[in-house]
């Protein structure tokens, strides 16, 4: 009986969504900060670098990373009469939008975006405002939850 040793059959796993710490915008900062100054044109890239260390260790932010995808979400409330808190998506990005790896780690941000708002009370997330994810991958990423959509009218105010 010459039966063949069976290897097990191992799916890819992505790496665990991490918090940013200080040394590790570096890691990203070749391709986040471009896209930032594209993204706020008023910034320069010492300023978006700025920015994106004031909030490391700011509580109402959740600044994370994998390793081709990075996203910022801020817990706030919605009204200032209003109790509970929001979720809102500051922007989730990704090296290479192109790319299904890339994209699929940006997806497992949502889930982590989810559990931490749950621990300040958020019953809602805002998503896909400024998302590299297609709508499609987000929907798939939250089966039997419905995406909503909320219109929002404004003025330009001119002087």
């Amino acid at each position: 009986m010459n039966d063949p040793v069976r290897k097990p059959q191992y799916g890819v796993e992505l790496p665990a969504v991490r918090r940013f710490e200080l040394a590790d915008i570096s890691q990203h900062a070749k391709w986040l900060l471009p896209r930032i100054t594209r993204a706020y044109p008023h910034l320069t890239e010492r300023t978006a670098l700025g920015f994106l260390n004031s909030l490391l260790y700011n509580s109402d932010y959740y600044f994370c990373y994998q390793p081709h995808a990075v996203g910022l979400m801020q817990v706030e409330r919605a009204h200032m009469l209003t109790p509970e808190p929001i979720v809102r998506e500051k922007f989730v990005w990704v090296e290479d939008s192109k790319n299904d790896q890339h994209l699929d780690e940006a997806v497992a941000f949502y889930g982590e975006f989810s559990k931490w708002g749950e621990r300040f009370g958020a019953k809602i997330m805002i998503v896909m405002e400024n998302s590299d994810v297609p709508p499609e991958k987000l929907r798939a990423a939250f089966p039997g939850t419905r995406v909503f959509t909320r219109e929002q009218k404004f003025l330009r105010i001119e002087t």
